[in-house]
């Protein structure tokens, strides 16, 4: 009996944590991450890296990194406007980059291709398990293997 006590304080500790989450403003207008897979979007740093993926290395301040080219090896600098997220195929590995489970690692099980979200099984954080629905495509990005 004591351990389903332990068990229930846990949950509620946790369940204070996830609503003192929402409650906050959980997105910030900065996303990069270390270990994301992004793609060019621009050709201001040259046409042979638009429309490229890369890996972030490095995240050099909150809105600038360094990415190591996938195609060529090659590391640039660039700001996230610059690239844009990259949505995997189902059953990958994802990081969710902003919202309330920020900096946790999910596994992605279906995209909603007309809502442009997805949904995502936490693999970290506080709520490991749970299944989290309509997490924007923006909102996350492909780990790197």
């Amino acid at each position: 009996m004591i351990e389903n006590e332990k068990k229930s304080a846990l949950e509620e500790i946790r369940e204070m944590e996830e609503k003192k989450k929402k409650t906050e403003n959980p997105k910030k207008d900065y996303w990069l991450a270390k270990g994301i897979v992004v793609k060019v979007v621009t050709k201001r740093l040259g046409e042979k890296y638009y429309k490229r993926k890369g890996v972030i290395k490095e995240v050099h301040d909150l809105y600038t990194g360094f990415v190591k080219m996938i195609d060529s090896g090659t590391t640039i600098k660039v700001d996230q406007m610059h690239v844009e997220t990259v949505i995997p195929a189902e059953g990958k590995q994802v990081l969710i980059l902003n919202g309330v489970h920020r900096g946790c690692k999910a596994t992605l099980l279906s995209l909603d291709s007309d809502k442009y979200c997805v949904s995502v099984k936490l693999d970290s954080g506080p709520v490991k398990g749970r299944t989290v629905n309509g997490v924007q495509y923006e909102d996350i990005s492909k780990l790197a293997q």
